[in-house]
């Protein structure tokens, strides 16, 4: 069983708010614990004017505040800003704060394509799907680099399908999953494809739209009978809420989330 860690700075009256993750900061010792947890969110943004100021004015630790702006200010490298910020808290240990070191230098050898999939990959894990397809997107728009090849790329678009499969966008994400079916040929995603323009379709479209791509006869026979089957299996864990208005409260949250990021 892990100790327990006391608070000993000031808590603030008004939270930091991480927006994309729907979090509120009450403490240093809470800051902290996000950077640290979550180092591959963490962007020189974050670090910003609206930290310095809720440190200043929420926390009263000026002498930090104004270290981070000159830093910003001097063109400190986000590491820097990152460690700066857990020494003044002393929550971790030496040996703890040398290996988030460590990894951030790892981070740093990393491409800018391949830093922004480690942070929509942990939106997406998190179930912030929309600030996932933000990050994938950004992805997508920058030049493609030959040297992550073809595997990178299939799993970006994937993953963009996944998202909007989620958020019940079936037509965008069926063509994300056929993209990335024409990056790399795998059955699961051809799987994925069929069953989301099965979703998003009429039965007619659907048939007409499996033509088109050359999906058919015994290949589309065994797709489409999984998905009956999995949908079959899926009614029997249908059920009316106990506690319909606290379900729609945790429904429309999770709604909230999910399209509140820009």
């Amino acid at each position: 069983m892990g100790a327990v860690l006391i608070c000993s700075q000031s808590q603030a009256e008004t939270p930091y708010y991480i927006e994309s993750m729907g979090i509120r900061l009450y403490s240093m010792e809470e800051l902290a614990y996000f950077l640290y947890e979550n180092i591959y969110l963490v962007d020189k943004r974050m670090l910003g004017e609206h930290l310095w100021d809720w440190i200043r004015t929420e926390v009263g630790n000026t002498e930090l505040a104004e270290r981070l702006k000159k830093g910003m200010e001097a063109g400190s490298s986000m590491q820097n800003m990152v460690l700066t910020i857990l020494r003044n808290v002393d929550y971790y240990t030496q040996e703890e704060l040398a290996e988030l070191s460590a990894k951030m230098k790892v981070l740093n050898t990393y491409q800018e394509q391949e830093r922004l999939k480690l942070r929509a990959d942990e939106y997406f894990i998190n179930g912030n799907y929309q600030a996932a397809i933000y990050e994938y997107e950004r992805i997508l728009d920058i030049r493609q680099s030959g040297r992550l090849g073809v595997d990178f790329y299939a799993h970006v678009w994937n993953n963009l399908g996944v998202c909007y499969c989620r958020l019940f966008l079936f037509r965008k994400a069926s063509r994300a999953f056929r993209t990335s079916y024409q990056y790399q040929k795998d059955p699961e995603v051809l799987k994925e494809y069929v069953y989301a323009m099965r979703l998003g379709l009429s039965e007619e479209d659907f048939e007409e739209a499996m033509d088109l791509q050359k999906i058919r006869g015994e290949q589309l026979k065994e797709l489409t009978d999984e998905y009956d089957r999995l949908a079959e299996e899926a009614g029997e864990h249908l059920r009316i809420e106990a506690d319909l208005p606290k379900r729609l409260y945790e429904l429309e949250r999770e709604y909230y989330k999910n399209t509140r990021y820009v």
